[in-house]
């Protein structure tokens, strides 16, 4: 699966909303945040054990059925500024981003620890997305 088809997944989990959302807004903002500011997925998951929340991140890396995060637990993590700043980075009001960013999140960590931990090829995954996201962007 790659990194389009991981975006119209987190779509469909959308129903109704996905005709006005444009999911690729998000990837940018989002795997901007992973890449830079959190230290990568392992400070991600630091993030979240930080905030009491390490059992749902893990869930995402290992191999089992990834645990859902709710929009109070997202604002628990990285705060209503930085949230607001995504939103507004990816063209959205913070409202409709954060059930896109809900659904996409796990997802996203999923795919991006296909090993079940994180490890270089996490990272590497990480760029290649970024890498991809910058081609998608520039069609």
């Amino acid at each position: 699966m790659n990194l389009s088809d991981m975006l119209k997944g987190a779509q469909s989990m959308l129903g109704g909303q996905q005709e006005e959302t444009n999911i690729a807004a998000l990837a940018g903002p989002l795997l901007g945040m992973l890449q830079k500011e959190s230290g990568g997925i392992g400070g991600l998951l630091e993030k979240f054990q930080s905030s009491g929340l390490g059992d749902v991140a893990q869930s995402w890396v290992g191999t089992g059925d990834n645990l859902p995060i709710s929009q109070d637990q997202l604002m628990q993590v990285f705060g209503e500024q930085k949230l607001g700043a995504m939103a507004q980075e990816s063209g959205m009001d913070l409202k409709k981003f954060l059930p896109i960013l809900m659904a996409a999140l796990p997802m996203i960590i999923d795919k991006l620890t296909p090993d079940g931990e994180v490890n270089d090829k996490s990272n590497n995954l990480l760029e290649q997305g970024m890498g991809l996201l910058g081609q998608f962007l520039k069609k």
